[in-house]
């Protein structure tokens, strides 16, 4: 399905609704099969849980055809003795055993499971390969999974790390999960007779079913239960597209996108801020959905570059928090800093201008050191002439 709206090009939002307990991931490439000698278990040793909290909720991939094994897998969680040597642990809780269908699987965790920040997230197989699947990893760099044959509870663990593997487990406080943003989304005129609107693609990768629902939070304002929200289904044989998705959504004004699944399984999103040029075409950009994971945490430093032309190029700054707020100390190359506090659950833009405490020069480095909570910020540059424009995301250094 396709439909005609309007946004906005020159800015950038982050997630604005609460951000969720989260322990281990559900992420979207590559596929790792295991066909060890049940029973197994793995242990995802690069996704700890986030904050202290409860898990209600836990997501798996399953390969193999067969349905409805019974008494598969358990899914449990592990407190590590040390972050540093991820070698000894003690089992915090385990649920289950479940019944495993092919694909995706999502089950209740009764009762919830506490959790403290760091523990870890793992899945023991009780079926062989051939007659029912097995669990699956994905590829991914910079993570790992513990392979230990065995039933395994607590103690030292010597088994095969496997390195580049994700374990595609994930447990949650809610159903509905907070998976990314859009950061900019509006239906809006520009300036110098532009008007930028918002496309955007949903799909659902490695098969089965994404539902959940997307959320348009104004700009501004911090976000509320009542913002509108329109519900998304996609399977893995089509995607659904919007070619304004805020006026779709019978909305208009600069805001951000929330990205919500219920199902457990984050879905695929693309989106296109552009200006309309009506019989002339079109001009913007691609913009993918900002993670969660990915936004920039406390203790993290990102650097953003000034264009060479600020007479030709208008240039914004926008912000997206989440449910702690932020301090960011803005550093105008080495002439001017300030710190900068922004409200829970909000995005903002400024003007390049109205950003530091500073005017500022071509060719500078802005540093951005965030002293607190968890923030998104990107740098939209739009050139006066064509109303042509580009973003670029802060990202750790």
């Amino acid at each position: 399905m396709r439909h005609k709206l309007a946004l906005l090009l020159s800015l950038i939002a982050l997630p604005i609704a609460a951000q969720n307990v989260t322990v281990g991931s559900q992420s979207l490439s590559g596929t790792i099969l295991y066909n060890s000698t049940p029973p197994f278990t793995l242990i995802d040793l690069s996704h700890p849980a986030n904050v202290d909290g409860t898990l209600n909720y836990a997501s798996i991939f399953w390969s193999g055809t067969a349905t409805g094994c019974t008494g598969a897998f358990k899914v449990k969680v592990f407190h590590p003795s040390s972050s540093s040597t991820l070698t000894t642990f003690s089992l915090v809780a385990e649920r289950g055993p479940f019944t495993a269908q092919p694909g995706r699987n999502q089950v209740s965790l009764t009762p919830a499971i506490a959790v403290q920040k760091g523990d870890l997230i793992g899945i023991t197989s009780f079926v062989s390969r051939t007659a029912c699947g097995a669990p699956v990893s994905w590829l991914q760099s910079n993570a790992a999974t513990l392979l230990n044959s065995g039933d395994v509870a607590s103690g030292s663990f010597n088994g095969n790390y496997r390195r580049g593997e994700a374990l595609a487990v994930r447990a949650t406080d809610t159903q509905e999960v907070l998976e990314g943003v859009v950061a900019a989304a509006g239906s809006l005129p520009g300036n110098f007779g532009s008007f930028f609107r918002t496309s955007l693609q949903i799909a659902c990768p490695n098969g089965g079913t994404c539902t959940g629902q997307i959320i348009f939070h104004p700009a501004g304002v911090p976000a509320s239960p009542s913002d509108q929200a329109i519900p998304y289904t996609v399977s893995s044989s089509a995607a659904a597209s919007y070619d304004d998705i805020v006026a779709h959504m019978g909305k208009s004004g600069l805001g951000t996108l929330d990205v919500v699944s219920n199902n457990g399984f984050p879905p695929l999103v693309t989106a296109r801020i552009y200006n309309d040029q009506g019989a002339s075409g079109t001009s913007g950009f691609t913009e993918e959905m900002i993670r969660t994971a990915d936004i920039l945490h406390s203790g993290d430093l990102a650097i953003l570059l000034t264009p060479p032309d600020l007479t030709n190029y208008r240039v914004n700054v926008g912000v997206r928090t989440l449910s702690s707020g932020a301090t960011v100390n803005v550093q105008y190359g080495f002439r001017s800093q300030s710190n900068k506090d922004f409200p829970a659950n909000e995005f903002q833009q400024f003007s390049l201008v109205g950003f530091g405490d500073t005017s500022p020069i071509p060719n500078e480095q802005i540093f951005l050191f965030v002293l607190s909570g968890d923030v998104a910020i990107y740098q939209s540059i739009t050139d006066n002439k064509t109303n042509d424009s580009a973003v670029i995301f802060a990202k750790r250094q």
